[in-house]
């Protein structure tokens, strides 16, 4: 969801140009979205942050008119799942003395181990890599779904082993800004892994899923959060097949671009260009880069749980069906029993403001 300041950004650009006053200078402008998903991320900041970031906090927001669209069409064949999705993304499920709610056992992944469990979910999402070898496009309708980046890495990566054919191992250039740091911290800034920046070492075979980092050419199908299907890997270029969308079947090429590190980072206190494939694979990828996506078939890994507005409901939301939804719960620590409980995440006073509730 656009931070507010985007939205302002666009007022006033219209208002200067059209040379008038009135909201967005007058023009009609039709936003969409769903305030049950993610709220725009404010690095550092807390849930008052978030809220005010919304737009529903802008005095732009009264002038808005709103018209709410009632049916959920990509779920449509599940009515039951959809009053499920409903209460989850109202936070209206009926919650446990600890603040948790239930999730329905035939959702369920049972936790055995750590190690079992994790497979078991994994081969309920991509039961046959061979098949998917022949036909990649169904497995992107596939995806496990984490809350961080940090569990989506470690499937990731046992997933890339179990396709077949040579493997094709990009390392970024890393230079710190400063010109007096570059040749010091190397070793250190190859092992930092910053929100929105591709990996130092990426792997990537014929036919891996990845999704890309960056809006390269949105004109083309390159956003933000395309995925895509690497067919032809060289050593400074990939040709991929555009996997989703409009532009889905279109083959692009992507290149090493430099991508800055976020200034406003406070955990990174060397700011730094990463020259590095735009690229991350996406057998595995966070709730948040998720949303917009449809999936046939969807594991939800909660090794911790979610951590913020609607990252349960975003979850959830991309399967057709709940038949076709598993969900791994890890228990506090790995001698604990599994469980079937797990946290909601739901800022009320933002479906408040947007009239929801």
């Amino acid at each position: 969801m656009a931070n507010k300041s985007v939205i302002h950004a666009l007022n006033k650009l219209l208002q200067d140009l059209c040379e008038n006053s009135r909201p967005f200078g007058g023009k009609l402008i039709v936003f969409g979205g769903d305030f049950r998903q993610v709220l725009p991320v404010v690095r550092g900041g807390g849930r008052a942050d978030q809220v005010d970031a919304s737009i529903v906090s802008s005095n732009l927001w009264k002038h808005f008119k709103k018209l709410e669209l009632t049916d959920n069409m990509r779920a449509k064949e599940d009515p039951g799942f959809v009053d499920f999705l409903m209460r989850i993304g109202n936070g209206e499920e009926l919650i446990n003395c600890r603040g948790e709610i239930e999730i329905p056992q035939p959702m369920l992944i049972p936790y055995t181990s750590m190690e079992e469990s994790i497979e078991a979910l994994i081969s309920y999402v991509y039961p046959d890599m061979r098949l998917f070898e022949k036909h990649p496009f169904e497995m992107m309708k596939r995806a496990i779904l984490c809350p961080k980046n940090e569990f989506i890495d470690d499937i990731n990566s046992r997933l890339i082993k179990r396709i077949s054919g040579q493997e094709f191992i990009y390392i970024s250039d890393d230079r710190a800004k400063n010109v007096c740091d570059q040749g010091e911290y190397v070793d250190y800034l190859n092992s930092l892994e910053p929100k929105g920046l591709p990996q130092h070492r990426l792997v990537l075979k014929v036919n891996s899923p990845v999704i890309l980092l960056r809006n390269i050419n949105p004109f083309e199908g390159l956003c933000n959060g395309t995925r895509l299907i690497c067919k032809h890997l060289t050593p400074n270029l990939v040709g991929a097949i555009i996997a989703t969308g409009q532009f889905s079947g279109k083959l692009v090429w992507i290149p090493r671009i430099p991508l800055e590190s976020n200034p406003s980072d406070n955990k990174y206190s060397i700011p730094f260009v990463r020259r590095q494939l735009p690229l991350r694979l996406c057998f595995a990828m966070t709730i948040n880069k998720s949303q917009g996506q449809t999936l046939d078939f969807v594991g939800v890994y909660l090794r911790q749980p979610v951590f913020t507005h609607g990252q349960l409901y975003v979850a959830l939301s991309r399967a057709k069906t709940g038949k076709n939804v598993k969900i791994l719960i890890a228990p506090p620590t790995c001698n604990d029993p599994g469980t079937k409980y797990t946290t909601n995440v739901v800022y009320k006073e933002v479906l408040v403001k947007a009239s929801l509730t």
